[in-house]
C-alpha cells in the first residue's frame, strides 16, 4: 500500500466514526487542555488511535507527530519519514454543533515537507487528497485556486486562535483586517485551507500554528496552484517552530504579506 492509499483509507474509516459521534455529540466526553477554550474529546483520542494504529501496521519504522497525548512533538530527526496527524481540527465546532466545520488531517512528511496528504471534512464536504507534483483533488475532482488578484475583493481568513495569541494576532493583522474585502474566522485551519485550494477562499493568516494544523492542507493548497510562506515571506516548512503562516491563491500573496506586521 502506498502512503496516499493509506491516507485515503484511514480518512474514510475515521470519517464514518466521526459522523456517528457527531450525531450523538451531546453525550461525548469533553475536557480542557492548555486553557478552557482548548478542548479535547474522546472522539479526538479515538480517531488518533485509529490512525496511529493504521500507520504502525503499514509503516512500523516511521515517526509520528500528532496533536494528542505523547505524540505532540516534532521527530528528533527533522528529515525523517514522519506522519503528521490532527484527529479533529476544529474541536470547538464539533462540540458546539450548528457550524460543522471541522476536519481530519493526515500528512506523510519526508525531508521536512509533506509529500502525500489528505483532509476529510466528515460533515461539511468530502475528502481532499494531494501528492507532491501530482496535483490535488476533492473526491476525484481536480482542485484549482481562485483567480482573485486584489486583497480589496478577497475573502481572507484571519484565525484569531485562543486568548494567548489573540493580542499578537490583532497587532500583526490589523492592516490586513481593514484592507481585505471580507474577513472570516472558521476556527478550523484545515477547512479554511481546503477552501483556498477549492477556489472558495483566497487567503489565510495565523500567527502560531502547530505542524498538525497545516501539514496536510499546505500541500493540498500548493498542489492546487496556491502559495504558502511564513509571515515574513520565507518558505514554510512543517517543523518551523510556530513562526506563523500565510497561505493564499498566490495572486494576492505579496499584497497580503505587505499588510502583515512582523516583529
Amino acid at each position: 500500500m502506498t502512503e496516499i492509499d493509506l491516507i485515503h483509507s484511514l480518512l474514510k474509516e475515521a470519517s464514518v466514526y466521526v459522523r456517528e459521534q457527531y450525531a450523538r455529540r451531546e453525550r461525548v466526553g469533553v475536557q480542557s487542555k492548555s486553557n478552557p477554550n482548548d478542548l479535547l474529546t474522546e472522539v479526538d483520542l479515538a480517531v488518533q488511535d485509529l490512525i496511529v494504529e493504521g500507520v504502525r501496521n503499514c509503516f512500523p519504522g516511521d515517526a509520528i507527530a500528532a496533536e494528542e497525548r505523547d505524540f505532540a512533538h516534532a521527530p528528533l530527526d527533522p528529515d525523517a519519514r514522519c506522519w503528521v496527524i490532527d484527529p479533529i481540527d476544529g474541536t470547538q465546532n464539533f462540540v458546539r454543533g450548528f457550524f460543522p466545520m471541522f476536519g481530519i488531517s493526515i500528512a506523510f512528511v519526508r525531508g521536512g515537507m509533506a509529500v502525500a496528504a489528505g483532509v476529510a471534512l466528515p460533515i461539511s464536504g468530502g475528502c481532499f487528497l494531494a501528492e507532491r507534483g501530482a496535483g490535488s483533488c476533492r473526491d476525484e475532482c481536480r482542485l484549482r485556486v481562485s483567480d482573485v488578484a486584489s486583497a480589496a475583493v478577497a475573502r481572507v481568513e484571519v484565525d484569531f486562535s485562543g486568548p494567548p495569541e489573540r493580542a499578537e494576532t490583532l497587532r500583526r493583522t490589523s492592516r490586513l483586517i481593514c484592507g481585505a474585502g471580507q474577513v472570516r474566522c472558521a476556527c478550523a485551519t484545515v477547512v479554511s485551507l481546503c477552501q483556498i485550494a477549492a477556489g472558495e477562499m483566497d487567503g489565510f493568516v495565523h500567527v502560531a500554528l502547530h505542524p498538525w494544523d497545516y501539514a496536510a492542507a499546505q500541500l493540498i493548497v500548493e498542489e492546487a496552484g496556491g502559495r504558502a510562506t511564513r509571515l515574513d515571506g520565507r518558505p514554510l516548512g512543517v517543523f518551523d517552530g510556530r513562526k506563523g503562516a500565510l497561505l493564499s491563491n498566490g495572486h494576492i500573496h505579496p499584497e497580503l504579506l505587505s499588510l502583515v506586521d512582523n516583529p
